[in-house]
């Protein structure tokens, strides 16, 4: 069974080179830290979209 807490990171590994990644992952850690757990949840289902998405190159960057 698997932890899905606003505190889990998606299965997907964010790309350290990606703006997109970097911005969704810096909100739902302020939003963790303001005890704001609907956001940082949002945050997250954001990533995983973005995951869904084209890969990481040039263009989606």
């Amino acid at each position: 069974m698997s932890d899905t807490s606003p505190a889990t990171p998606p299965a997907n590994t964010p790309n350290d080179d990606c703006d997109v990644c970097g911005a969704l992952l810096r909100q739902q850690a302020e939003a963790r830290r303001n005890g704001d757990h609907k956001w940082a949840t949002t945050c997250l289902i954001e990533l995983q979209r973005h995951h869904d998405g084209p890969p990481h190159t040039e263009a989606a960057r």
